[in-house]
């Protein structure tokens, strides 16, 4: 064949090497082609490539003369180039863009609902959900949910007192008391909190028979310990002697109360060390009496675990100062009172349950499902709420489940046309019976730019994923294949000059309208006939 169409005839033909067998490869037993059905279904397109060549193969050889001798041409050939590329196969399903719905917000406890977020809010880490009797429910980061107060001990010690009266001054929950501190005061005189394991249960004096036992020895260890041995002279015997008595009275002298000598069971609480108050059971003006529940206070080892140390986490996230390592400390306490002066709780350093939600990230609200003044109980939920990030979702079917992992990298074509990239976050374990037949694992997507989603919710999206590949390899269109009589496949090559010549090739894998093609004689950059 000429360049200008016309029909030649060679009249030595030109030996063509020929590669035998089907165009998957099975002339090659060194080559391995997966038998799949991505990888075959090529044939069809050849087959119908080559339909295409040979029509116009007997259109020119009969219209070569017409029934006044005169030749008949045809349009000159067409060419392209063998390329060096990657050929890769995409699999397309039907998606979904929107957000994923999460447990309703509760209220933490019985009350009246006094403010909400609004619908349509995006709530971040710090933000306040809602508030109940005007106390707040704020969102925090973490994966595990709130199943525990958070304070500095697991561990807690109720207090009682012994002095009667009215009471006129006490700690607030949160402070710390240590050994020498006034922990309320009743008629104005002060209780005091000292160290030791033994309550007190009677009074301590010095006696003609001198008062012995383990209370006496811890009020002894005390005293000393507060300073009150200045000559170090005080032997810690469990005995109340006259220098016992000294100690005693120069104590009452420095607390400004009658300096008798004597401590009155009601004078002193003791506890086994430096504790937090957790929580207060009395209050100014009140009415006390012996055994009154006075407060509880922390005991025991620090609290610790994931939940201590994801609070640790969001608390170094929103700019307080704390120490992260999942044990409760100083610094742990320290940021839990800034945190919660900034944010309106009570600053007590004790996050009781339901005042903290830890969700993963930020929610946008859908739906108040309790309004302002409404009475709600604890559990009661107040409001609905869903992911702010918006996920892509389809339905994989059952067969194609090899094709995907967590974490891989897919294209989503978004209802404008364009294409936007994505990761697989989540592939379900169980598959759900179609409503068509057959079983399918729902595939949840993450955008990698979320901004262009804004304002799409349910919108229909198209899903594409890589299901097969080959990469560098030499490749032609589909349609330069010509099938050989002898059978095989070769390609039409420009040889110059207006002349081509047939190159045995063996094709291999198909993508995107292209073959990839395997030849001794065929190089990148040659030109193929395409019809």
């Amino acid at each position: 064949m000429s360049v200008d169409g016309t029909i030649q005839t060679e009249t030595e033909p030109q030996e063509v090497p020929v590669a035998t067998g089907s165009p998957s490869g099975d002339s090659n037993p060194d080559r391995e082609i997966p038998e799949t059905g991505r990888r075959s279904r090529w044939l069809w397109i050849v087959g119908i490539a080559l339909l295409a060549v040979a029509a116009v193969a007997v259109v020119a050889a009969i219209g070569g003369s017409s029934d006044d001798g005169v030749a008949a041409t045809v349009s000159a050939p067409s060419f392209a180039q063998v390329v060096r590329t990657d050929l890769v196969e995409e699999e397309s399903y039907d998606g979904v863009l929107g957000t994923e719905a999460g447990d309703p917000i509760n209220s933490p406890v019985q009350g009246t609902v006094t403010s909400t977020a609004e619908v349509g809010m995006l709530v971040e880490q710090g933000g306040v959900f809602l508030t109940v009797d005007n106390e707040p429910v704020v969102l925090l980061y973490g994966e595990l949910p709130a199943f525990r107060a958070l304070r500095p001990t697991e561990d807690s010690l109720a207090l009682t007192g012994h002095a009667s009266g009215v009471v006129t001054d006490v700690v607030a929950s949160g402070e710390t008391v240590e050994q020498g501190d006034v922990l309320y005061r009743v008629d104005g005189e002060p209780v005091v909190v000292m160290y030791g394991d033994v309550p007190a249960y009677r009074p301590m004096r010095d006696l003609s028979e001198n008062m012995t036992g383990d209370d006496v020895g811890q009020l002894e260890e005390a005293l000393v310990a507060l300073g009150y041995d200045p000559d170090g002279g005080a032997t810690v015997d469990d005995e109340f002697t006259d220098y016992t008595e000294t100690m005693v009275e120069r104590w009452q002298e420095d607390l400004g109360v009658e300096a008798d000598g004597v401590v009155e069971l009601g004078d002193v609480i003791f506890i086994p060390e430096e504790a937090d108050i957790l929580s207060v059971a009395i209050e100014v003006g009140q009415s006390v009496g012996p055994g009154q529940p006075i407060a509880s206070v922390t005991t025991g080892e620090p609290l610790a675990g994931d939940d201590v140390l994801q609070l640790e986490e969001a608390l170094a996230a929103l700019g307080f100062e704390v120490e992260v390592d999942g044990v409760w400390d100083a610094t742990t306490k320290t940021a839990v009172v800034a945190w919660q002066e900034e944010t309106g709780l009570d600053p007590d350093g004790v996050i009781d349950l339901g005042e903290v939600v830890f969700l993963p990230s930020m929610v946008r609200v859908n739906e108040v499902l309790a309004s302002v003044g409404s009475s709600v109980g604890p559990g009661a939920p107040v409001l609905g709420v869903s992911s702010a990030d918006q996920f892509v979702t389809f339905d994989l079917p059952a067969a194609d489940q090899g094709l995907l992992a967590v974490g891989q990298p897919v294209n989503i074509e978004m209802p404008d046309g364009s294409d936007t990239p994505g990761s697989v976050v989540s592939v379900a374990s169980v598959a759900t019976p179609g409503q068509q037949g057959g079983a399918a694992f729902e595939v949840k997507i993450v955008l990698a730019d979320p901004s262009v989603a804004v304002g799409l919710d349910e919108a229909p999206v198209d899903v594409e994923i890589v299901s097969d590949s080959v990469a560098d390899v030499m490749a032609v269109p589909v349609s330069a294949l010509v099938a050989l009589a002898e059978g095989g496949y070769a390609v039409e090559v420009d040889a110059g000059n207006g002349a081509t010549q047939l190159i045995a090739v063996e094709p291999g894998f198909y993508a995107e309208g292209l073959v990839e093609v395997t030849s001794g004689g065929l190089e990148v950059g040659d030109q193929v006939v395409v019809p």
